[in-house]
């Protein structure tokens, strides 16, 4: 008997710990819900009945922003040409082509 007491006392009180961690996770939630700045009392009237604000047209999202950006900061600028560089018509190689004067010079190509 003396035995069965102790054992006893100690089933019991292992037992009831789970309810007392789940009173404290309990009591913890609440806590973390009046400070987390989400309070019904403080929202707009207009929330509060249901009606859905007019959204602003804010255009793409953030993430076609982001690519727009990488693509103009990235795409291939045409070479800037001094405004005498013509486009002529050239002989490379027994092919006639038309290209700039300076493209058809720098390839050995001969101006017609």
């Amino acid at each position: 008997m003396r035995r069965l007491a102790p054992l006893a006392l100690a089933a019991a009180l292992g037992l009831s710990t789970g309810c007392f961690v789940f009173d404290e996770i309990d009591k913890g939630q609440q806590i973390m819900k009046q400070h987390s700045g989400r309070h019904p009392e403080r929202q707009a009237p207009s929330a509060a009945e249901g009606a859905e604000p007019a959204q602003e047209d804010e255009g793409p999202g953030l993430l076609a922003r982001i690519q727009a950006f990488w693509d103009q900061r990235h795409e291939e600028a045409a070479p800037e040409r001094s405004p005498d560089d013509a486009i002529v018509t050239c002989d490379l190689g027994g092919d006639t082509t038309f290209t700039y004067q300076s493209d058809c010079l720098s390839r050995g190509g001969r101006i017609r």
